[in-house]
């Protein structure tokens, strides 16, 4: 059995890496540097931007107080990350089982 710091550990490091992921593949694929509107179909880009700041903080908060509130709270967020990690994965999968190069 891990400790409940070993766990908040193994947590934190999940977002840690998987904010530092989502950031950039904001900033390699351009979408922070341009100007996107609510109706673009990227606005999942813009869910990225917005949660993984939101759960980069409330880890930050964890470790500053140590409630056991935020612990759950940080956990709850590492699923929602297992989540978006898998979405990402199926996307690429898809699309690299689907792509059909077209010949000119």
């Amino acid at each position: 059995m891990m400790s409940p710091k070993a766990k908040a550990g193994w947590i934190s490091g999940l977002h840690i890496v998987a904010a530092t992921a989502v950031y950039r593949y904001l900033i390699t694929g351009g979408w922070l540097t341009n100007h996107y509107q609510l109706n673009d179909p990227n606005i999942v880009n813009l869910v990225l931007a917005i949660f993984e700041p939101i759960a980069v903080l409330c880890v930050i908060a964890y470790w500053l107080l140590r409630k056991p509130g935020l612990y759950r709270l940080i956990f709850i967020l590492g699923l929602v990350q297992l989540l978006i990690g898998a979405g990402f994965v199926a996307f690429i999968l898809f699309f690299a089982l689907t792509w059909h190069p077209k010949m000119m």
